[in-house]
């Protein structure tokens, strides 16, 4: 596993050896950036395209539904700015249609018990998968989606902070806002459950809810947080996965 705090990626073996033998061909034959990312199927792994192919999937469930796209857990804006992405390509003119992203950027604030013990191979630590070093690179790429749009409309935004006490403040000063798709990539069991407790009764009917690390062996406390929330609401409703993608983990349709 990388040393870095700049990790972007879970340690694989597989994914390990895939851009092992990449950089040996990029190396080779070097390219500029455009050519990179104008031929982004040639270079990416299968295991990172398989995750975009599920979030499209879930992108489409709610094209027709009112609300935003609030992503839980940015990092380093995989999941963030394919939202931003998707709504710009299938929903261009729907521009009250946004994509807010929470995120302390300084990694996790505290683990709880519920999230088992530290686990030091990805990072489950305070101040574990931090991206503070990002932070300003993310900035700019923001304001440029957001000067890209096809229709001038800021569709993205930031908020920065402890989840458990940003989330509330901001849902104060939004009343009117509604969400179609919730994406909780947060991990540990505290900020999903302040997730779940203040945004499930604004996810609109019909609306998914994506728990990124449901049942995955490394991060407990989210699949908890989930459990003892849909307890404690009543709430027996399936979490489904698509059998070709290892993630997300989960996801919920609210009905």
């Amino acid at each position: 596993m990388s040393s870095s705090e700049d990790m972007f990626f879970y340690p694989s073996s597989g994914e390990d050896s895939f851009f092992e033998k990449l950089k040996a061909i990029t190396d080779k034959y070097p390219h500029d950036l455009r050519h990179y990312l104008d031929l982004v199927p040639v270079y990416a792994s299968r295991r990172s395209f398989i995750r975009q192919l599920a979030h499209y999937e879930l992108f489409k469930l709610t094209m027709d539904l009112p609300g935003h796209y609030i992503d839980f857990g940015v990092y380093f804006g995989r999941s963030y700015f394919t939202w931003h992405k998707f709504i710009e390509t299938l929903t261009p003119t729907a521009t009250h249609k946004k994509v807010i992203g929470f995120d302390t950027f300084g990694g996790f604030p505290e683990l709880a018990p519920q999230d088992g013990d530290e686990d030091t191979s990805v990072e489950k630590r305070t101040g574990g998968l931090s991206s503070s070093s990002f932070l300003e690179e993310f900035k700019l790429l923001l304001e440029l989606h957001n000067q890209d749009s096809v229709i001038p409309a800021n569709r993205g935004s930031i908020i920065i902070g402890n989840i458990v006490e940003s989330l509330p403040a901001w849902l104060k000063a939004n009343s009117e806002a509604r969400f179609c798709l919730i994406n909780i990539d947060v991990d540990i069991y505290e900020p999903t459950y302040a997730i779940l407790e203040n945004c499930w009764d604004r996810l609109v009917p019909g609306g998914v809810l994506i728990l990124d690390e449901y049942a995955t062996s490394k991060w407990p406390g989210e699949t908890r947080a989930w459990d003892e929330f849909a307890a404690r609401r009543g709430q027996s409703l399936p979490v489904k996965r698509f059998p070709w993608a290892n993630a997300p983990g989960g996801y919920v349709i609210k009905p």
